[in-house]
């Protein structure tokens, strides 16, 4: 898959104004003015940040679309694959013990598949916003509030809970109750896809990489829509109109 073009990414999101006030900047001293991390700043700081975040996205389409590709396959047979267990299709333990191990198997390495793509994916876009917020200086509450939004949640804050999950759902697993730093992920997974934090003896109910749900959810089984989503939430972010 080629890199896209700059022009035509900026056509492709609606940015075309984004193409002026790239202008280098002067401080009030009267140096030029530079980036937190070291590059010169063009344009305003949303613009600054805009410009930034979409040569970062454009870099990655090619990787997230690559990984997004087998990820929704395998999420897909996941879901097929265990729904049908779970209507007592397929072959019985007792009948076919050996086909039936088999089944388990592919429902098991559908859903692997499926969760480390998927968080892969989840750590490429926490990465690309998380750059973003810092470049316009965003506040938590900016970081909240963006759009698109999901059962109360911010694309920033599903990313960043799902990228924790990829990180940490061992030790996730390992704990008889959630700290307050995994609680923080916690919230946002499970409102997402609508479990209880903890169970009834207060263990976390997310003990698993869910990076494979959380990413069919809000994509809708569509790469297309998960690249608008993605740059509509940094326009949000960074009020750029």
């Amino acid at each position: 898959m080629a890199l896209q073009g700059f022009d035509l990414t900026l056509s492709r999101f609606g940015l075309e104004n984004l193409k002026n006030g790239l202008d280098l900047q002067v401080t009030k001293s009267g140096d030029i003015a530079i980036t937190r991390d070291g590059d010169l700043q063009l344009g305003k700081p949303c613009a600054n940040g805009m410009f930034r975040f979409i040569e970062r996205w454009r870099q990655s389409e090619c990787t997230i679309t690559e990984l997004y590709t087998p990820m929704a396959h395998a999420a897909t047979s996941f879901e097929s694959l265990s729904a049908a267990r779970d209507r007592g299709e397929g072959p019985a333990l007792w009948q076919n013990p050996q086909a039936y191990h088999e089944v388990t198997d592919s429902i098991i390495e559908s859903q692997l598949v499926a969760s480390t793509l998927a968080g892969s994916i989840a750590v490429i876009l926490n990465s690309l916003f998380h750059r973003l917020k810092l470049d316009l200086n965003a506040s938590e509450d900016e970081w909240r509030l963006a759009t698109p939004a999901f059962s109360g949640f911010s694309l920033g804050e599903i990313f960043a809970a799902a990228a924790a999950n990829f990180r940490h759902y061992d030790e996730w697993a390992a704990a008889k109750s959630p700290s307050a730093q995994q609680l923080v992920s916690m919230k946002v997974l499970c409102g997402l896809l609508n479990m209880p934090i903890k169970t009834a003896k207060g263990f976390p109910t997310i003990r698993t990489n869910v990076c494979g749900s959380v990413l069919m959810l809000i994509s809708q089984g569509s790469i297309e829509t998960l690249h608008q989503i993605t740059v509509s939430y940094a326009k949000s972010l960074a009020k750029y109109k």
